[in-house]
């Protein structure tokens, strides 16, 4: 029996997927460094004078409030630079049928 060759990949699907692989190495960095910074410095020894910055523990800003604020701004380039929109096609165009496929009462299946 005779094999169909490949279809072409879905290019809805590869940039789906290319995002997702950003967006989860961006994650699991983020993740790593509040997890080892907070281990690391988050627990002093009892004699240790608290240091602070900003008014927070210095572990605090170093280990939660600098990544978050890393985070959004790569996150925040990454979607508007990076995220590119794609047409479904399996979904009618508004123009085509007069309203908007998703609208409540529409017929899907």
């Amino acid at each position: 029996m005779a094999q169909e060759p490949d279809s072409p990949p879905d290019p809805v699907f590869e940039s789906s997927l290319r995002e997702f692989k950003w967006m989860l190495v961006i994650w699991l960095i983020h993740f790593l460094w509040v997890i080892g910074y907070c281990y690391a410095y988050g627990y002093p020894a009892p004699e240790t004078p608290l240091v602070t910055v900003l008014g927070m523990p210095s572990w605090v800003f170093w280990g939660i409030f600098v990544p978050w604020i890393v985070a959004t701004l790569i996150s925040t380039w990454f979607a508007l630079t990076q995220i590119k929109d794609h047409p479904l096609p399996d979904l009618p165009s508004v123009e085509a049928t007069g309203e908007h496929p998703m609208k409540e009462g529409s017929q899907h299946e």
